[in-house]
């Protein structure tokens, strides 16, 4: 009997002392992850820029430089995530974006200027990073209607991983991380939020090159996960559905055009 009694006393403190361990380690979660019903409750969304052309800035000579300083891309316009996939009402202080993509034929560079009133380093690996704060966007060149991804069709997460060191980050393409010295990219926080810039050469999208003229596919999402707890937030540009990392048809539609003159564009 008094062994028995030892048994349950030790088995008792061992629950004690691990219900005082705590990790910052998130249990795998695959998409599409939904929030309460409670969270998810929203009321009228913004509807899609159906129509709108997100533009991809062509230029040869003149390319931004991946270095935290977006003076290059202040004058060019982009567009808009506004879109609330789920997360309540839009609230452009809360979460929203700008998005600018541009190009000089074999990299494509990508700038976002995010607003989040709780913008955070995300510590979860590329794969799992969907559920901080990180931003997305979906390119592609096929553009003859289709629903599963086409050769070309890529979905890049870029992830901050530090607020001191404006060139920490992660990457994922279609969910894979990807390290390389050819893959460059910046953060910087503010009170309001954070910007970003990055470069991607083409052919790690499976890209030969892009030229003037050319019609595209894209979409752009903002992950938002306030004070570091589970995706409350999922804004776009077009789709008012979570189902663009599988199904291409929902993205909207991009041409790549001569990049303005006069732009502030870095020399490389």
């Amino acid at each position: 009997m008094k062994k028995i009694l030892t048994l349950i006393m030790l088995a008792s403190i061992a629950c004690m002392l691990a219900s005082c361990l705590t990790t910052t380690e998130k249990d795998i979660m695959a998409p599409p992850w939904k929030p309460s019903a409670e969270s998810a409750a929203a009321g009228a969304l913004n509807k899609p820029p159906i129509g709108q052309i997100a533009p991809v800035y062509y230029s040869k000579d003149s390319v931004p430089a991946i270095d935290g300083d977006f003076g290059e891309w202040n004058d060019l316009a982009g567009v808009n995530t506004r879109v609330m996939v789920y997360g309540g009402l839009f609230d452009a202080a809360n979460a929203s974006g700008r998005f600018v993509l541009r190009t000089d034929g074999t990299q494509l560079y990508i700038f976002a200027d995010i607003t989040d009133d709780s913008a955070n380093v995300n510590p979860l690996p590329a794969a799992q990073a969907w559920r901080g704060d990180s931003i997305e966007f979906f390119f592609g060149t096929d553009t003859m209607y289709h629903t599963f991804y086409k050769n070309t069709d890529r979905r890049v997460r870029i992830i901050p991983k530090s607020k001191a060191n404006k060139f920490a980050f992660d990457l994922s393409i279609n969910d894979v991380s990807v390290q390389s010295d050819e893959i460059k990219a910046a953060f910087v926080f503010s009170d309001t939020g954070y910007k970003v810039e990055a470069s991607i050469p083409l052919s790690f999208m499976n890209i030969k090159a892009l030229k003037n003229g050319q019609k595209v596919r894209a979409e752009f999402q903002i992950n938002d996960a306030d004070n570091g707890k589970e995706r409350s937030r999922l804004i776009h540009w077009m789709s008012e559905k979570d189902v663009s990392y599988m199904d291409a048809s929902t993205w909207g539609d991009g041409k790549v055009v001569p990049l303005p003159n006069g732009s502030q564009a870095g020399v490389k």
